[in-house]
């Protein structure tokens, strides 16, 4: 059995398949780079989007009380028709 594995065909064999092994792990992780990359442009934009929403919703927050104050402080009409 020892005899084989000790031929020069098999051990070829088996470096070709480490080569083509170590060959795909390389474009995994270049895939995976590329991947990361993009994703993090993708988080920064959605990051800025949220702040201007965030933003966008306190004005329209300010603005809504405002209102409410504005309702608040005018009188009743219905009070004096019943």
């Amino acid at each position: 059995m020892t005899e084989i594995i000790t031929e020069p065909i098999i051990q070829c064999g088996f470096a070709g398949f480490a080569a083509v092994l170590l060959a795909i792990i390389v474009w995994l992780v270049r895939r995976f780079i590329a991947v990361l990359e993009i994703n993090s442009t993708v988080i920064a934009a959605n990051t800025n989007a949220i702040m201007k929403l965030t933003a966008l919703t306190g004005n329209l927050m300010m603005l809504t009380r405002s209102l409410h104050d504005k309702i608040i402080s005018r009188p009743c009409i219905a009070k004096h028709e019943g």
